[in-house]
C-alpha cells in the first residue's frame, strides 16, 4: 500500500474513486473529475466569482462545459478558455473558447490571455509531468493578480504510487514552485482539507495569489 503522508485517503479508497472518475461524463462528454473536486470547484466559483477560467488540459471538453455551466448557475458573466495540444473542435458553448497549444510552450497565447479580465481561476490539468506542470505554473505566475487562484490537479498521483512515471508528478512541481514563490501564494488548507486531510485529487494544489 502506498502512503505518502499527505492524504488521509487509503490507497484502496483512492483507486475505487479513480475507477469511477475515469468513467465520468458531463452532458454526454467525457469529464475526468471526481466528486470531491467538483464540490470544491463549485464552492470556489461561488466565492471567487471568476471573470475568467483558464483550463490547461481540455481532454474531450467536458470540464470546460461544466465550468461554463457553473458560471451560469452563479450568474457570472465570464468566459472559459480551455487549452490543449489537440484543440477540441467537436464541442461548442458560447462561453467557451478552445485553444490548441502545447502546455510546455504557452508563449503563443500570451497576448490573448494577458488581456483577459480578472479574477482568474487557472486550472493546470495537462499531462501531469512535473516539467509540464512547472512550465504552466511559471507561465501564469507573472500574469496572476492578487486574489487569483491557481489550482494544480492530480497531485494524488504520488499517493497512487505512479509519480515516478510522470517525472515526479504535479506534487514535485508544486513543491519546487512554492519553494521559490511561496511567499506570494497561500496554500488554501480549507480547500485541500475540506473533506479531510487532502481528500482531493489536487493534493496541496489549491493556491491563492496573495502578493
Amino acid at each position: 500500500m502506498v502512503d505518502d503522508g499527505r492524504t488521509m485517503l487509503r490507497y484502496d479508497q483512492i483507486m475505487a474513486v479513480q475507477q469511477g472518475t475515469m468513467a465520468g461524463e458531463y452532458r454526454g462528454i467525457a469529464m475526468l473529475k471526481n466528486p470531491y473536486d467538483l464540490a470544491l470547484y463549485t464552492r470556489l466559483i461561488g466565492q471567487l466569482r471568476p471573470a475568467t477560467v483558464i483550463e490547461v488540459g481540455s481532454h474531450r471538453g467536458g470540464s470546460a462545459i461544466w465550468f461554463a455551466d457553473q458560471m451560469r448557475c452563479h450568474a457570472i458573466a465570464g468566459a472559459v478558455h480551455s487549452i490543449d495540444i489537440a484543440r477540441v473542435d467537436d464541442v461548442s458553448d458560447p462561453m467557451v473558447t478552445f485553444h490548441g497549444c502545447d502546455a510546455c510552450q504557452l508563449g503563443p497565447l500570451y497576448d490573448r490571455l494577458a488581456t483577459l479580465p480578472h479574477p482568474w481561476l487557472v486550472v493546470e490539468d495537462a499531462d501531469h509531468m512535473a516539467t509540464t506542470t512547472r512550465a504552466v505554473m511559471d507561465f501564469f505566475h507573472p500574469l496572476l493578480h492578487i486574489g487569483d487562484w491557481l489550482v494544480v490537479e492530480d497531485g494524488i498521483l504520488t499517493a497512487m504510487g505512479v509519480a515516478a512515471d510522470y517525472g515526479g508528478g504535479p506534487l514535485q512541481a508544486i513543491d519546487g514552485f512554492l519553494g521559490e514563490y511561496g511567499a506570494q501564494y497561500h496554500l488554501r488548507r480549507d480547500y485541500c482539507d475540506w473533506f479531510g486531510r487532502n481528500v482531493t485529487w489536487n493534493v496541496d494544489g489549491w493556491l491563492e495569489r496573495v502578493a
